[in-house]
């Protein structure tokens, strides 16, 4: 059987890139704002302006990167649900991560997120079996500002049983992250062999690591966290408004961040990735869901491709303020194209608003649109059994096969089974009521009120506990910010 599939690069497209990426690191450079980092690169070959907080990377330093950089990465879960990316068949997605709204799923309003939606938004994900790993998919904007990253990890972790992705944006964030992890599985070795989390590593385009960003690249991969290197074009604004200008900004700075990890940590696990979007040159906002930005996250994962590199990728992503039309039709193809390009890993399931608001409804509407595109993404199995030549002659010209052994033996094999589409009632539609949304926030309902995500047991969690002590990430009353089983 073929798998349904897409291309947007030729071999020489790709190579063209990949050259022009390496003019770009080698001529023009990166800025990167630590000392500290900057002497882990002049150390691996690059040529250092320490006063201008620049750095050049020369073709054999990168090629070097791409030789120790491993060919296939473990995303692990305390769960027990271990996954290789890349492994044939395997093409794991996410929530969206950490805007700081949600839409309301009473008001329907966009409103400020809060460690309760967090939590709810973590439960629904830990729910939902489409969800493979989860990013955050809020920022607890009720929490500290300067922490609250710490406790959306902290809970993130604690109330779901799934693998973790997450950010860090200093050394001391990340070696929380490790610390809390290492806790959960016993020893930091343990981590290493089974890493629970990932963490985003994104620069700020085009071409600069600020000095938080780059430190704690450099401790996620020696403790051998797998580090995705996002790069967030915005074609007209932070990167060309060529598509191709764009995608060889965003091949250098993947270029760069693995070249920072391997110059770290030789063999650290390393994520090619890309989230790249258009400028709206009327307004100046970055918008979702467009061709173009299509078209980039589609070529990024050729370019994964080309290096013999795991990849992330955008999925469902959209520019639309509300549960509309142009929230589903952007959702489609966006997501379709990471799946049928070959992303490793996708992200954006409940996405609104450019990825600035999360929606619980979306979430259970986008696992529904999962499993349509992924049965498309299958393909069509082509066997004798499955051309069902004697049902045929069973039921000849005018016959029915709705209850043939043929349908019952097949039916669950071939046969995409919807849960939220295909049902509806027999009235009359209601004119000013979407059936699918509603549908949808009844599930999230549902799912709140029934599912109990695996808590950590009372040993593990008094060990958690203790480092969530250490780095101040309490409630107000000092209690802890999570319960144990």
């Amino acid at each position: 059987m073929t798998m349904a599939s897409m291309s947007v690069l030729s071999r020489s497209d790709k190579e063209n890139v990949h050259g022009t990426a390496l003019r770009i690191l080698s001529e023009t450079g990166v800025r990167v704002e630590s000392d500290d980092v900057l002497g882990i690169l002049a150390s691996a070959g690059a040529k250092v302006d320490a006063g201008a907080q620049r750095a050049w990377l020369e073709e054999g330093m990168v090629a070097e990167a791409l030789r120790t950089a491993p060919k296939k990465v473990r995303i692990c879960s305390r769960g027990g649900k271990d996954h290789v990316v890349p492994e044939e068949g395997v093409q794991l997605i996410s929530t969206d991560g950490q805007p700081p709204a949600v839409l309301d799923l009473e008001r329907g309003v966009k409103r400020p997120s809060k460690l309760t939606d967090f939590k709810d938004l973590i439960t629904l994900a830990d729910a939902l079996p489409e969800v493979d790993f989860v990013w955050p998919p809020v920022v607890a904007t009720d929490m500290p500002s300067d922490k609250s990253s710490y406790y959306e990890f902290l809970v993130a972790v604690a109330n779901s049983s799934k693998h973790i992705q997450h950010g860090a944006a200093s050394s001391d964030e990340a070696r929380f992250q490790i610390d809390v992890c290492s806790a959960i599985l016993g020893s930091q070795d343990e981590l290493r062999k089974r890493p629970i989390f990932s963490d985003v590593c994104t620069p700020i385009s085009p071409l600069r690591y600020d000095r938080g960003e780059a430190e704690a690249l450099v401790e996620l991969a020696r403790a051998g966290v797998p580090v995705v290197h996002l790069s967030m074009a915005i074609a007209g604004s932070v990167t060309p408004v060529t598509v191709a200008g764009s995608l060889a900004v965003i091949a250098a700075e993947n270029l760069c961040g693995i070249a920072m990890s391997q110059a770290a940590s030789p063999g650290a696990p390393c994520i090619y990735s890309s989230f790249s979007g258009v400028t709206d040159l009327k307004s100046g906002v970055f918008l979702c869901g467009t061709p173009e930005g299509i078209l980039m996250d589609s070529a990024a994962i050729e370019m994964a491709h080309h290096y013999g590199l795991p990849c992330c990728a955008g999925g469902p992503s959209n520019s639309s303020r509300s549960l509309s039309s142009e929230a589903g039709y952007q959702t489609g193809m966006t997501a379709l194209a990471s799946l049928l390009t070959g992303s490793d890993l996708m992200v954006g399931l409940g996405g609104l608003d450019r990825a600035a608001m999360m929606s619980p409804e979306k979430l259970v509407m986008d696992c529904e649109a999962l499993r349509w595109l992924r049965r498309l993404r299958q393909g069509i199995a082509i066997d004798d059994d499955r051309f069902g030549l004697d049902a045929i002659k069973r039921q000849g010209p005018g016959g029915t096969f709705l209850s043939d052994p043929h349908t019952l033996r097949h039916m669950r094999k071939d046969l995409m089974i919807p849960q939220v589409t295909g049902y509806h009632s027999l009235e009359q539609p209601d004119p000013v009521s979407d059936e699918m949304i509603a549908f949808a926030k009844r599930r999230v309902k549902e799912i709140l009120a029934s599912h109990k995500p695996l808590l950590l047991d009372k040993q593990t969690a008094e060990k958690v506990g203790e480092v969530a002590r250490r780095y101040g990430i309490l409630g107000k009353d000092g209690s802890q910010m999570f319960e144990h089983a």
